[in-house]
């Protein structure tokens, strides 16, 4: 225990040099780990957040980010592109491979729990002034532990992190954890709302807000109305109940701006090393859905969102062409469909047929230069990488990140420090979208109308973007301006509401996800050659493609296995009753663990 703590902390040493003293105690003599203030020890447990491994950030990519239509693989056949769902027609299909649970149990909820039983062994006195970090350590804790159950579950949670007392913890559900979770974030805001003075000041030791105590209790009041939400159709009381209780004891207090997002500056650079997590760079293309409904709505975010492709002058190659090109590849470059800058590409496997074109194709056209020479430019845009990873993904070991084939408004930053990775995970756009909704369907808008929280919304959307876009170097973010598209973007309701979240989820793909099996949206439309469905059609309505395979629509899958190496081998007559209790509960969780296409309690049919 005391060497995974030590470990935790060097990477807040290292950029705090007032920390390195008790670093150095803390490795000369590991046994004075229990002296150790709260505030280190909640630092070093954070380090990192969300980036336990390289798989964390590259998992997404094949799988929400490809169930939600953001990216989709380039170059894959039929069989390729099917792969990342069901075939109703079998017993067997994808699993999504969530690393939450791991994570939880061997990292940050383990250690959230330690910071918790620390405080509390401290004299009262010391207690008194560790109020706020106890509440924000039990924030976090449930933030973590209620993201796992979302996805599998089922998880140990009551009996938990206690080997002494429940050598052999039994699991907990989502249908009763999501009240646990509730009060444990209404104590923890009634802590910092009665705990206002006398804090320790937790500054720069707090990656997440900065020691805003604040920040926190209005994030802890968004989260509760979030996972009440989340359960609504279970429960829609509660979610009634949560409103009226935030409202009445907390002020309506909530995330109200991009700066009370809550997120998490990102430390790790993985030493500059792009490899593997680069992938959607040059493996993956923009989804057809994703690209043309921001350009049907004219949509300024698609320029921080979306990587122009190579047909422009900003490439050198397409110059080239322009230049060197014979007379039939000059005039290909007249062609429409290569006068535009935004392309994506279908994502269901029957569009790689020859009848979809370059949109079911792959990225690539070839053009020839004098009498033998070629130049090949990628016609299907990449969605913009650099919100995932640094520099995009450029100047990895693979010759198609070569730093050779920028744009030249594109920069290569080689200072590991130059760009700065905030990491969103509930941001005050998702907030208003969240509150439209509920206001939308008659309840507690906590002051404001569906459209304002909507209008809102696209606002701090565009915001958010724009500045992330222009602290990782998103060219020519800086001049992109959104107009009128805040106030004479068309409302229809719900549809506008879940289109514009889905449009903002763009880096936060596990809650498009989420919101997709709680909502139905974006719906699927069936696309055919000749046919694009009713992406573009004016509507202002985001849809996503039928997954047609030919002969059927694919599934895509709406839960995470209880594999039995998520818990322990000692422990495996409770884990194999949790699964037996899921079916019990609900036959639409599925055949067995494995049957990914079923559903967790909350995604009520």
């Amino acid at each position: 225990m005391k060497k995974i703590y030590i470990l935790g902390l060097v990477a807040f040493a290292l950029a705090n040099p007032s920390c390195k003293k008790d670093l150095i105690s803390l490795n000369t003599n590991p046994n004075k780990l229990s002296d150790v203030s709260p505030e280190i020890l909640f630092t070093g447990a954070t380090a990192d957040f969300g980036l336990t491994g390289r798989n964390n950030t590259s998992k997404k990519y094949g799988t929400t980010m490809t169930y939600m239509q953001y990216i989709v693989a380039d170059g894959a056949d039929g069989a390729g592109l099917a792969n990342a769902y069901w075939n109703p027609t079998k017993t067997t299909g994808p699993n999504p491979g969530f690393p939450y649970y791991n994570d939880y149990y061997t990292g940050m909820g383990r250690d959230m729990h330690r910071i918790m039983d620390k405080i509390n062994s401290l004299p009262a006195d010391q207690q008194a002034t560790y109020q706020g970090l106890k509440a924000i350590s039990s924030i976090v804790d449930t933030y973590l532990a209620w993201r796992v159950v979302d996805v599998f579950g089922a998880m140990p949670y009551l009996q938990a992190f206690n080997d002494v007392q429940y050598p052999l913890p039994v699991y907990d559900y989502d249908y009763t954890l999501y009240k646990v979770y509730d009060k444990q974030l209404k104590d923890a805001a009634t802590l910092l709302k009665n705990n206002t003075s006398g804090q320790f000041a937790l500054g720069n030791q707090d990656f997440f807000f900065g020691g805003d105590y604040t920040k926190w209790l209005a994030f802890a009041n968004t989260l509760r109305i979030k996972i009440a939400q989340r359960y609504e159709k279970r429960d829609a009381p509660n979610l009634t109940g949560v409103l009226n209780d935030i409202a009445t004891n907390f002020s309506g207090n909530i995330i109200s701006s991009n700066a009370g997002s809550f997120g998490y500056d990102q430390t790790r650079n993985w030493n500059n090393n792009v490899d593997d997590i680069n992938v959607i760079l040059f493996n993956y293309d923009a989804a057809f859905p994703f690209v043309e409904f921001l350009k049907s709505t004219n949509d300024p975010r698609i320029k921080f969102m979306v990587r122009e492709n190579d047909f422009g002058a900003n490439y050198a190659g397409y110059t080239n062409v322009q230049q060197n090109g014979n007379a039939a590849a000059k005039a290909a470059l007249l062609q429409t469909e290569n006068m535009v800058r935004y392309w994506g590409k279908h994502v269901f496997p029957a569009s790689v047929s020859s009848t979809y074109g370059f949109t079911g194709g792959t990225s690539i056209k070839t053009f020839t230069i004098g009498s033998t020479g070629t130049q090949n430019l990628g016609l299907l845009s990449a969605i913009q990488s650099r919100f995932f990873v640094k520099n995009g993904g450029f100047g990895g070991f693979d010759a198609r990140s070569s730093p050779n084939l920028m744009h030249t408004d594109e920069i290569y930053a080689s200072d590991p420090g130059t760009i700065k990775m905030r990491t969103p995970y509930l941001n005050y756009a998702e907030t208003c979208f969240m509150m439209a909704e509920i206001a939308e369907k008659g309840g507690n808008g906590l002051g404001k109308s569906a459209s304002q929280w909507f209008y809102a919304g696209v606002q701090a959307s565009f915001d958010q973007y724009k500045a992330a876009a222009i602290s990782i170097n998103v060219p020519n973010a800086t001049n992109v301006v959104i107009g009128n598209f805040a106030t004479t973007l068309p409302y229809k309701g719900l549809p506008s509401i879940y289109s514009q979240a889905w449009v903002n989820f763009l880096t936060e793909p596990d809650e498009a996800w989420a919101m997709w099996k709680r909502t139905g949206y974006p719906q699927f439309t069936d696309v055919r050659a000749g046919n694009n469905g009713a992406i573009g059609d004016g509507s202002s309505i985001a849809y996503l493609e039928g997954l047609w395979d030919g002969s059927q629509n694919l599934l895509i899958p709406r839960r995470n296995s209880l594999d039995l190496s998520s818990g322990s081998n000692q422990n495996s007559a409770n884990y194999s009753l949790a699964i037996k209790n899921m079916i019990a509960k609900d036959p639409a969780y599925g055949i067995s663990t494995l049957d990914t296409k079923g559903r967790i309690w909350w995604d009520m049919k």
